[in-house]
């Protein structure tokens, strides 16, 4: 990192100071979401994905998709924060590029805490978590192509891209990952009700059989 920030400091001393000027507003951000979010989001996919592989090991199937959608999010976030550098213009919304990335992450959590209750519940039948879990499947795979989607901005074929353009794509993909983050909290939210009333019968039934039982 020290090399690449001298070779950096040596390029922009070559430019005009128009130039130069332009240079450093835009590589500072680059540095700071590099260090900062980059380590941040690192962090937390990396604590993910080590307990889903504890549990994975443990014959837990259902935290697999844990362990792989984490570490999945770890490769598109190193991906894009080095085509970033290639890009430097589209860092003035990078803001919001950490956005799309923090909530993804948010979504994978969501399932793990969520699986793990939904799991070890006796009120949730074998049938019922298969269900749940080949739903939260499918909103953790359109949550990770929405993240797939920001890579296109770094590609070749986007390079031609204004800034403006690349703002407006970023805006959409947030807004996109917030409307999956939303759905999927839902969804946990109606499995739980449905846990807690199926314990609630089933507490009701208990109670009952006992008052007859006692008659």
């Amino acid at each position: 990192m020290k090399t690449k920030v001298t070779i950096l400091g040596l390029a922009v001393l070559c430019l005009s100071a128009g130039e130069a000027s332009a240079q450093l507003v835009v590589t500072a951000p680059v540095l700071e979401v590099q260090s900062g979010v980059q380590t941040g989001l690192q962090n937390t996919m990396k604590g993910l994905s080590k307990a889903a592989n504890v549990l994975v090991k443990a014959g837990v199937k259902e935290q697999e998709l844990t362990k792989v959608f984490s570490e999945k999010n770890l490769q598109l976030a190193k991906t894009w924060y080095d085509g970033l550098l290639q890009v430097s213009s589209a860092v003035r919304n990078y803001r919001r590029v950490q956005s799309v990335f923090e909530k993804q992450g948010k979504i994978i959590q969501t399932y793990s805490t969520a699986i793990e209750t939904l799991r070890q519940s006796r009120y949730v039948q074998p049938e019922q978590l298969s269900l749940m879990t080949a739903t939260y499947t499918k909103m953790l795979t359109e949550s990770a192509n929405t993240l797939s989607d920001l890579q296109t901005i770094v590609s070749p074929a986007m390079l031609k891209m204004t800034d403006a353009e690349r703002m407006r794509f970023i805006d959409k993909l947030d807004t996109k990952i917030s409307d999956q983050l939303g759905l999927i909290q839902y969804y946990t939210e109606r499995n739980f009700v449905q846990m807690h009333m199926a314990e609630q019968k089933a507490q009701d039934t208990q109670a009952l059989n006992a008052f007859m039982g006692a008659r």
